[in-house]
């Protein structure tokens, strides 16, 4: 049974008014438990509006929503629990950080679950262990701390509920390099240990080849395609056409395709890169 599903869901803003307009439009997605995928698609698609529903935020103006087999808007009681189960983590999540000690910031969360001081400050600790915030930072005041600090809290916070279904959005936005590196290790081996099921929403192509195991490609508030990333990006014309792009990486090989070279088209890191060059010279095929 897929973890989390959506059966024709439909969701359009201000409904019976001039300003009517369908965000999302017939959605049937399965995801399964350990997943971790990539949402990506252009500015309006529908991808800030679809991870809404998932816990709850946005309640569709039809369809259905279920989160382990469950319809999340059967009632007050499922609603409540597909809370617990989704954390979802805003872009710039720093933004929303309040409380007077990064220890106290993390321990929301699970303060509002129920949970006994016990609990909470294991979990707390777990959750800051995986996003890398010390034992130094938990003291300090969330404001004290670098944007990148800032955003692991954040993440902290939620990762410290123990959702079934963590969903990031925009999670490297305004990073430099060795901070987006960082929150991506961070993502995957948060996935890895805990088999916690994970969504990005992302712009960078980069990104998502790097860590994702299915891509969900938005266009005009529709699913244009959810798939794995080599076929998604095997699929380059198709997503230049709708406004996104591919890995910088990606263009070099297929421009080197068009030119003649049998290079494989299907590359979209810097490691496939440097394997499949080492190929070609073994090969003895010129690259010139």
């Amino acid at each position: 049974m897929s973890i989390l599903k959506t059966d024709n869901l439909t969701y359009k803003y201000s409904v019976g008014t001039p300003f009517e307009v369908t965000a999302l439009k017939d959605i049937n997605l399965e995801i399964e438990k350990g997943e971790l995928v990539a949402v990506i698609g252009h500015t309006g698609s529908g991808k800030s509006t679809l991870i809404q529903h998932f816990n709850g935020l946005l309640k569709p103006t039809e369809g259905k929503i279920f989160v382990d087999g469950q319809d999340i808007w059967e009632s007050k009681k499922t609603l409540k629990e597909a809370r617990f189960k989704v954390g979802l983590c805003f872009q710039y999540p720093e933004y929303q950080l309040f409380e007077e000690t990064v220890f106290a910031d993390i321990a929301f969360g699970p303060k509002n679950m129920g949970l006994d001081e016990e609990d909470i400050e294991s979990r707390v600790l777990s959750a800051a262990s995986f996003t890398g915030v010390t034992e130094e930072m938990l003291e300090k005041s969330p404001f004290d701390l670098s944007g990148g600090e800032k955003r692991r809290v954040a993440i902290a916070g939620v990762m410290a509920m123990e959702p079934e279904i963590l969903i990031l959005d925009e999670p490297t936005s305004g990073l430099d390099p060795k901070g987006r590196d960082a929150i991506l290790k961070m993502i995957r081996d948060y996935r890895d240990t805990t088999g916690s099921t994970v969504m990005i929403v992302s712009h960078s192509m980069e990104d998502v080849a790097k860590i994702a195991t299915r891509v969900l490609v938005m266009n005009h508030a529709e699913i244009m395609s959810f798939d794995t990333v080599e076929e998604t990006y095997r699929h380059a014309d198709s997503l230049i056409s709708v406004g996104l792009d591919v890995p910088q990486i990606t263009k070099v090989f297929l421009e080197l395709k068009r030119r003649g070279i049998p290079v494989k088209s299907n590359i979209y890191t810097v490691d496939q890169a440097v394997s499949e060059i080492d190929r070609l010279r073994k090969e003895g095929v010129s690259l010139c």
